[in-house]
C-alpha cells in the first residue's frame, strides 16, 4: 500500500513541533498511526508511540524517527519591538528574509526576519555572513504588545510550505525528520494486513535536535529487543567533498562499532532482494541520531540505522526523493516479516 506522500507531508510539516514543544505534532501523528495500529499514545516527554501486536512469538522491534524540528527561541525584545533570538540548529546565513511563526501562548503570530540592508552596511562588512546577533524578528506590532505576547523563551517555527518538484522530488521544511515519520506510517499501513511474529513499536521521538532524550526514555519504557532508527543524511550536491554526501536515490545503511552487524545485514539482504540501491554509510563514532542513545538503553539494544538522503539540511527547502520514501517503507515491512519466532538464533551475537 502506498500513501500520498505529498499530501501527508504538506500537513505534518506545517504542524509546530520545536524541540521541547512537540505536543501538537505528537498528537497529530498519533491520529495518523492509530487507524493502522492496536494502540497509540503520547508520553510525558512528548514522544508518540504506536504499537502493532504480533503473534506473541517474536521480539519487540522499535522503529524510531524523531518528530521535533530545528527552530529558533526568543531572548529579548528591543525598544522598537524587534525580537532577538537564538538558534536551535539553524545556521544564521539562511535566516535573512525568512518568514517565521512565533508560537505564543495566545496562538501563532507571523513575523519576518530582517537585517540591516547592504546600502547601510560598511563596505568591508558586506561580504560577510550575518550572525544571529545582527538579525531580528519583526512582527509589525507595537513594542508594548510584542513584550506582552513574546516573553523570553518563546518558540519560533520556520515557515516553508512543502512543494512537489519535478523528477519525483519533494522539498520543504522539516523533512528532517517528518519524511522518516512518513516512511514509518507507510510501513504501518502495509503491515496492518500482514501476519508477523514481532510486536512493532513505531516511535516518533521528541528532542532529537537537542539531546535525544525522547528516544532514550521511549526505549527504557518499551524495553525493545532491537531497534531500527530512521533519520536523514546529507544528499549529494555540488561543492561537497567525496564521502561527505550520499546519492539522493540511494538508501544508506550505517556501518560502524555502534551499529548491529546482523540486524543491518538483514536489512541489506532484503534490500538486495528488492533490487534497491543501497550504500554503506561509515560511522566510526557518534552517529548524531537517536541510535546513539537507544543502543545503551535498558541492558543494551541492538540498533540499525537507515538514512534518507536529503539536500539542504536544516533549511526550509530540504529536498528528498519520493520513490526512496516508498521503497524504504516497503523494505522495513519486508524485513519485519522476516523477524520471526526463533529470531535469537540468527540475530543475536
Amino acid at each position: 500500500m502506498s500513501m500520498d506522500i505529498v499530501q501527508f507531508l504538506r500537513g505534518i510539516t506545517a504542524v509546530p513541533g520545536t524541540s521541547g514543544n512537540e505536543t501538537e505534532v505528537a498528537h497529530a501523528l498519533k491520529e495518523a498511526f492509530l487507524p493502522y495500529c492496536d494502540e497509540a499514545q503520547v508520553d510525558a516527554m512528548g514522544s508518540m508511540t504506536a504499537v502493532q501486536r504480533g503473534t506473541g512469538r517474536g521480539p519487540k522491534v522499535m522503529l524510531c524517527a524523531h518528530l521535533d524540528e530545528v527552530s529558533l527561541m526568543t531572548t529579548s525584545v528591543e525598544e522598537d519591538g524587534s525580537v532577538r533570538f537564538i538558534s536551535l540548529g539553524v545556521a544564521a546565513q539562511i535566516l535573512p528574509a525568512q518568514e517565521v511563526w512565533l508560537l505564543t501562548a495566545e496562538g501563532k503570530r507571523f513575523g519576518v526576519i530582517g537585517a540591516k540592508p547592504p546600502h547601510l552596511t560598511a563596505a568591508d562588512q558586506r561580504k560577510k555572513a550575518y550572525t544571529t546577533d545582527e538579525l531580528y524578528i519583526d512582527t509589525g506590532l507595537a513594542p508594548e504588545e510584542v513584550r506582552r505576547l513574546v516573553p523570553p523563551g518563546t518558540p519560533v517555527q520556520l515557515n516553508g510550505p512543502t512543494q512537489e518538484l519535478m523528477g519525483g522530488h519533494i522539498a520543504g521544511k522539516t523533512m528532517d525528520d517528518r519524511a522518516c515519520a512518513a516512511i514509518m506510517l507507510e510501513c504501518a499501513m502495509e503491515m496492518q494486513g500482514r501476519l508477523h511474529d514481532a510486536d512493532i513499536y513505531y516511535v516518533c521521538a521528541s528532542r532529537e535536535e537537542i539531546d535525544s532524550l525522547g528516544a532514550q526514555t521511549s526505549a527504557h519504557r518499551i524495553g525493545p529487543d532491537m531497534a531500527i532508527v530512521l533519520d536523514v543524511t546529507h544528499g549529494e550536491m555540488e561543492g561537497c567533498a567525496p564521502g561527505q554526501t550520499c546519492p539522493i536515490d540511494a538508501t544508506p545503511l550505517a556501518v560502524g562499532p555502534n551499529l548491529h552487524e546482523k540486524l543491518t545485514g538483514l536489512l541489506r539482504e532484503e534490500a538486495k532482494r528488492l533490487r534497491m540501491k543501497v550504500i554503506d554509510e561509515v560511522c566510526p563514532g557518534n552517529t548524531y541520531t537517536d541510535a546513539w542513545v537507544i543502543q545503551i538503553a535498558c541492558e543494551g539494544v541492538p540498533c540499525a540505522l537507515m538514512s534518507l538522503p536529503l539536500k539542504y539540511m536544516h533549511t526550509t527547502v530540504e529536498l528528498c526523493d519520493m520513490e526512496v520514501i516508498h521503497a524504504q517503507a516497503h523494505l522495513l515491512a519486508q524485513t519485519l516479516c522476516r523477524i520471526r519466532a526463533g529470531w535469537e538464533e540468527t540475530l543475536c551475537y
